[in-house]
């Protein structure tokens, strides 16, 4: 049989990761601030990736509720078997959302609603991927977390309904040492759709840098349909504003 890694595959769960550091802003320990966020990274596995984006406060919106737009941009790569050709695949996209923001203390979240574009380019062309060109979707989205003395969970998820595809990530983590600023513990993330499913599972590390940012990195296992297991690495970070 011949193997074909992640053959529809258009992005990881990186777009997950983005989100989850930018609700990171609205948690508990930054309620007070200006609503402005941007955050930025990648990640390191069968499909390599980065992004970079922001999430704005409307105006009416107080103490990181209410309505708010965020967007971002990514790109990326990775490569597959259609038969007996290495097929080279490079994506390139975007989605902006209107997102509802509520909660206060030590639980917040949101929901949201817009729109992903992502161009993919394969070279040579494979007309049984059907990713391949520019591909437009409405998107839905959740996120939220959590925290209860030193833990603290985070979750993200989201569906397009043109490619029937989802990301969704989860981490529980625990305050380190005595000054608070290092958290550590366990992710999960899934991405799919109605022809592909993979999945990570590995440490997740968060390093506060002042009173409004915060640096991630996670690595571990990577697995998926039609391919190998293999390891990942995904860093990223935050800063309000």
């Amino acid at each position: 049989m011949t193997h074909q890694p992640r053959r529809f595959a258009s992005k990881t769960s990186f777009i997950a990761a983005a989100a989850v550091l930018g609700a990171v802003s609205w948690s508990e320990t930054a309620a007070a601030q200006s609503d402005v966020t941007v955050f930025a990274g990648g990640k390191l596995d069968v499909a390599d990736s980065a992004y970079a984006g922001a999430a704005v406060g409307l105006p009416g919106s107080i103490d990181g509720k209410g309505w708010a737009v965020r967007g971002s941009i990514y790109t990326g790569g990775y490569e597959y078997e259609s038969g007996s050709t290495t097929i080279d695949a490079d994506f390139t996209g975007g989605q902006a959302e209107l997102v509802y923001r509520y909660g206060s203390g030590a639980t917040w979240g949101s929901v949201g609603a817009g729109y992903r574009y992502v161009d993919t380019d394969l070279s040579p062309a494979d007309p049984g991927n059907r990713r391949e060109g520019g591909q437009g979707e409405m998107i839905v989205s959740l996120d939220g977390g959590h925290v209860a003395g030193p833990w603290r969970v985070d979750w993200y998820g989201s569906y397009g309904f043109r490619l029937d595809d989802y990301d969704a990530l989860v981490s529980l983590t625990h305050t380190v040492g005595s000054s608070g600023r290092i958290r550590a513990g366990l992710e999960v993330a899934a991405d799919g759709d109605s022809n592909y499913s993979a999945y990570h599972i590995g440490p997740v590390v968060g390093f506060k840098m002042g009173e409004q940012a915060e640096f991630q990195i996670s690595a571990g296992l990577s697995d998926g349909d039609d391919r190998s297991s293999d390891g990942y690495v995904r860093v990223g970070f935050y800063r309000s504003f």
